[in-house]
């Protein structure tokens, strides 16, 4: 499975509709294959989502993100985690490890999931507020 995170250096980038690139990271079975740099292009927001689609990326690990991106990336199968940052390497283990839900890797101002849109499971949380039940682990690489 390919993870993407928009980085420029060490962190997450604050906002993936303005990323210069993505580290893409393989896994295989939660343990990590490879990793390399891929540029992504500014001209248009369809065009981002193509890159994603020509490099095989499953799952968008992100900071910011607008509505209408984040719609077109999961319209394509895509699963997104937005508002996620700090430390790359820090996040991806938490990802790997089922603990993006935690506090600690939000964006400031994004402090419950259910603000975020993400829960545990990676299931979207309605609008309305209401809460499902959560599940235990990360459920991309639960078997």
């Amino acid at each position: 499975m390919r993870v993407a995170i928009p980085t420029p250096s060490e962190r997450i980038s604050p906002v993936f509709d303005s990323a210069g690139q993505v580290l893409l990271v393989d896994l295989d079975e939660g343990t990590e294959r490879s990793r390399c740099v891929s540029p992504l292009p500014g001209d248009s927001l369809p065009a981002r989502v193509t890159r994603l689609q020509e490099l095989g990326v499953a799952v968008l690990i992100c900071g910011g993100i607008s509505r209408p991106l984040r719609q077109m990336i999961e319209a394509c199968g895509i699963r997104v985690y937005p508002w996620m940052a700090g430390p790359v390497d820090e996040v991806l283990e938490a990802y790997r490890q089922g603990r993006l839900h935690e506090p600690r890797w939000m964006m400031p101002g994004c402090s419950d999931a259910e603000r975020t849109g993400m829960q545990d499971d990676g299931a979207l949380v309605a609008r309305s507020g209401r809460r499902s039940r959560r599940l235990k682990g990360n459920p991309d690489t639960r078997r």
